[in-house]
């Protein structure tokens, strides 16, 4: 799996909660007030290099031991992450270029 920088976790383990969207439209609220500047970036290459599994998700943001099923539950949270701190742009994993 690769590697998720400290600050990326430590930012998601501070924002995100068991999908708490309140907590994720936060993080979205940070980062539009010029808050965090790298997070966008380092997400997007941490979705484009698939650092996010549901087994490390499901342990880190639910305290819960998840399997591939909860495949569709990761990419929803996944999807409202960046749709907060990235409004309008395409979801890195729909793009031609993931």
């Amino acid at each position: 799996m690769p590697e998720i920088s400290e600050r990326l976790f430590n930012t998601l383990k501070n924002y995100i909660n068991e999908g708490d969207y309140f907590l994720i439209e936060k993080l979205g609220e940070t980062v539009a007030m010029g808050s965090l500047p790298w997070f966008v970036e380092e997400f997007e290459q941490a979705l484009r290099a698939g650092a996010f599994t549901p087994q490390w998700w499901g342990k880190h943001f639910y305290n819960d031991e998840w399997t591939d099923e909860e495949a569709d539950e990761l990419d929803e949270d996944l999807r409202n992450i960046w749709n907060a701190v990235a409004p309008g742009r395409p979801y890195p994993l729909d793009s031609p270029s993931s």
